[in-house]
């Protein structure tokens, strides 16, 4: 995995951090949780990857800026973020488990290059199509879809 690619716009980063930050605030005191300085560190390092990370990205980038943080702090961070809507998961198969953040992505899926692990997202209108079509044929609302396509490079 290569390193952070940051957005080049800092204020808008510092901008959807605070918002971020605020919903974390949010969640924490609706569930009776405690306001640590690791999980909002956590959730600001998140908000800057524009990529897919997995833990030992995280863990890799904390341990350069000399954070301490611990593995589990990680994992049950991860796990908060989730519940709180503030990421995504992703289980490509059966390698580990990859995250990014959600907050202000849009819905998109995913194509999974095997040859060399590359994620490429994607958005097609006509999957928005299919879902409509389903909702009304099945007389259903989707809530959330997830799409992967594994693909191999031709030859």
């Amino acid at each position: 995995m290569s390193a952070p690619d940051y957005k080049a716009n800092s204020k808008a980063i510092t901008q959807e951090i605070a918002v971020v930050k605020n919903k974390l605030t949010e969640f924490l005191e609706e569930n009776n949780q405690r306001k640590t300085p690791e999980r909002y560190a956590i959730l600001e390092e998140i908000y800057k990857i524009d990529e897919h990370f997995d833990i030992d990205f995280l863990y890799k980038l904390f341990k350069e800026k000399q954070f301490r943080v611990s593995k589990a702090t990680l994992y049950n961070t991860l796990e908060l973020l989730l519940e709180a809507g503030l990421v995504r998961k992703h289980q490509f198969g059966k390698i580990q488990a990859f995250y990014e953040k959600s907050y202000f992505n849009k819905n998109h899926d995913h194509i999974i290059i095997l040859d060399d692990f590359q994620i490429i997202e994607f958005c097609d209108p006509r999957i928005e199509q299919i879902k409509k079509d389903f909702e009304e044929a099945m007389d259903i609302e989707i809530e959330s879809h997830t799409l992967y396509l594994y693909a191999r490079k031709k030859k």
